[in-house]
């Protein structure tokens, strides 16, 4: 690989690129689902290619290629030279890079015991089937989904600056979902977990737990009560909280929207935008959880950014590009999805950053209102507002949680919810997802992690189902 990523330069560089970066990827993604208690399929998927991009004059152009010969890659070079010159006339902002000086990684690495690379199929389908296998039978049970997935590969970069870099993603996580039938009432309950472990994780993390959270959710769902639409004080746990952070507010940190002043935060550095609560972090760190990124697509090492620090504006996400476009610094936030596409400003793992108390403070500070756990999606709007739904939600009375509720909906503007803000906790939980991530510019779903402490918001709007 390394061969074709040096000829790949080389031949660039030749052709009148100003800049070059050339990018090899091995990637494995495996699938397995069951459906009841029957193994319904396997899926293997696995991509190898190398892309290059290269900046000629003040455009890029980008080029690809699956096939690893020399004819190939030269193919691949002359079609990013020839889409950056295509680009000239018509190009706006420059797509010239800020130097940068190289550091190395230095964050949490998860351990791999096991690494999923090196385990043998049967024992993937093993785990999954425990989790199965705990709930099966199980009073109103109607059905059972479980899926295990994972990624697992290599990634290779080299530019014409020299910088050199090599390091092996990886994600792997479960889900289950539930359906149950009670008293003609039909309740849906879904859990998931996913990180950058191996699968020495499902020791802490059993699927029994995970696939018990789902049908003991199912359950509840059924029994649920609607909550009349309004203003109540609310309390979100880190897998709901995470959701906002990076749907909500990272993406409108992110250097390309800030530099065309798309965002609502452009040129907004130093205000304070929500209560001393309101802290937001970025990183390839995965803290516990999340997804490991030890360097972006640009070979940048992935430094923690403090995005919003006790509700003050502090940074920016950048590219070496949109770095360059707005007189900072790269924070190694350049990702693409694969080999076959250029790297665009993307999130790595966004989180709230942790308060000073317990979750059963913060239930006391709330006494009444409403309780979220994880979200089954939502939407959010380049004008700050975002509605999300919640995969669980409880009623919170005398600061306990006192019964289920159905169908619940939070919507807000982030920057009024970032105010509301009163306490968060000491805990810290940031995930990855088996299966999902973020979608951007045609590139999805991107892995990448979010979350954060539980937190007590003074007031929400929030809807119910029926």
């Amino acid at each position: 690989m390394w061969d074709l990523l040096e000829y790949a330069v080389e031949k660039a560089l030749k052709l009148g690129a100003g800049f070059v970066e050339a990018r090899g990827e091995k990637q494995v993604t495996n699938i397995i689902r069951f459906s009841n208690e029957v193994l319904k399929s396997i899926e293997s998927t696995s991509l190898i290619g190398i892309g290059i991009t290269v900046v000629v004059g003040k455009s890029r152009g980008h080029g690809f290629t699956g096939v690893l010969t020399e004819e190939s890659v030269e193919e691949a070079v002359r079609k990013a030279i020839d889409s950056a010159r295509g680009l000239s006339e018509v190009a706006g902002l420059s797509a010239e890079p800020i130097e940068y000086k190289p550091k190395e990684y230095s964050g949490f690495i998860p351990s791999r015991n096991k690494d999923p690379e090196h385990i043998e199929l049967e024992e993937k389908i093993e785990l999954l089937r425990r989790g199965v296998d705990e709930i099966k039978g199980s009073e109103g049970l109607a059905s059972i989904t479980a899926i295990y997935a994972e990624l697992y590969g290599e990634r290779f970069f080299l530019n014409s600056e020299g910088l050199r870099r090599h390091w092996r993603p990886m994600r792997n996580g479960v889900y289950f979902q539930a359906v149950v039938r009670k008293n003609g009432e039909i309740g849906f309950g879904r859990e998931l977990f996913a990180s950058s472990y191996g699968l020495e994780i499902y020791e802490k993390k059993t699927p029994e737990e995970i696939a018990k959270k789902a049908y003991t959710s199912a359950v509840e769902s059924a029994e649920a009560k609607t909550i009349k639409p309004g203003k109540y004080p609310l309390v979100a746990d880190p897998t709901f909280i995470g959701v906002l952070a990076h749907e909500s507010f990272g993406h409108l940190t992110e250097g390309d929207y800030v530099a065309t002043k798309a965002s609502i935060l452009h040129g907004r550095i130093g205000e304070k935008l929500g209560s001393e609560y309101a802290t937001i972090i970025e990183s390839g760190d995965p803290v516990n959880y999340g997804f490991y990124i030890p360097y972006d697509d640009e070979g940048v090492a992935t430094e923690k950014v403090v995005l919003l620090d006790k509700g003050i504006l502090k940074a920016y996400l950048h590219s070496r590009n949109t770095a360059k476009l707005m007189n900072m610094q790269p924070t190694g936030n350049a990702r693409a999805i694969s080999f076959m596409y250029p790297a665009i400003v993307r999130m790595r793992n966004t989180y709230f950053g942790p308060g000073d108390m317990t979750k059963e403070e913060l239930f006391e500070l709330v006494k009444r209102g409403v309780y979220t756990e994880g979200s089954t999606g939502g939407q959010t709007e380049d004008t700050g507002n975002f509605t999300f739904g919640a995969n669980r939600a409880y009623w919170i009375e005398n600061g306990e949680i006192a019964y289920p509720l159905k169908g619940v909906v939070v919507r807000a503007h982030i920057l009024d919810f970032l105010k509301n803000i009163i306490g968060a906790s000491k805990e810290v939980i940031v995930m990855s997802s088996p299966l999902g991530g973020c979608g951007k510019g045609g590139q999805g779903p991107l892995p990448v992690g979010d979350g954060g402490p539980y937190m007590a918001i003074k007031e929400a709007l929030i809807g119910g189902g029926v």
